[in-house]
């Protein structure tokens, strides 16, 4: 069973944006990314920090991204909080909005996929004229539980928008 992709926006060449929870990861992490490719996703997005890449068994997940093709982005956001940086959030955001643009699929993860991801998600289609308030609506809907994790998280994401 690999990790299920929740699709939160379907752009007009086809392409979408996602989130799920982290890649299952120590030998089942070449499977995973292999399926990812498969299932023509263009590039992932981890926000695990460092301690969780190790814990998860996904440090070898960058090599694998680019054995498979794939584009890899890590930005690292501790688990249960926000960005801290506006300036690097805003150029990953706008490097996940350009490869959207670009036609490409992208999936965003954190561990769980419920607040790191639908945050950073949510900061890339209020790009799409959507109102924070209804883009998490829209991502707990569709992952089929309440996000984000925190209210904290929530603030952040309508206080950017």
């Amino acid at each position: 069973m690999f990790t299920k992709v929740y699709w939160l926006h379907t752009y007009e060449k086809g392409n979408r944006l996602g989130i799920m929870a982290r890649p299952r990861g120590n030998e089942w992490l070449e499977q995973e990314i292999k399926q990812f490719k498969i299932s023509g996703v263009d590039a992932i997005v981890s926000l695990l920090e460092k301690e969780e890449v190790y814990e998860l068994g996904l440090k070898e997940e960058g090599q694998c991204c680019i054995h498979h093709e794939l584009d890899f982005i890590h930005y690292p956001i501790k688990d249960r909080s926000v960005p801290t940086s506006v300036a690097d959030t805003n150029r990953v955001v706008l490097s996940i909005h350009n490869a959207l643009i670009q036609g490409k699929d992208v999936v965003i993860h954190c561990r769980m996929g419920i607040g790191r991801s639908s945050i950073l998600a949510g900061a890339v289609l209020l790009k799409t004229g959507r109102k924070a308030s209804d883009i998490l609506k829209h991502i707990s809907q569709v992952r089929g539980l309440v996000v984000p994790d925190t209210e904290e998280q929530a603030t952040w994401l309508k206080n950017i928008g």
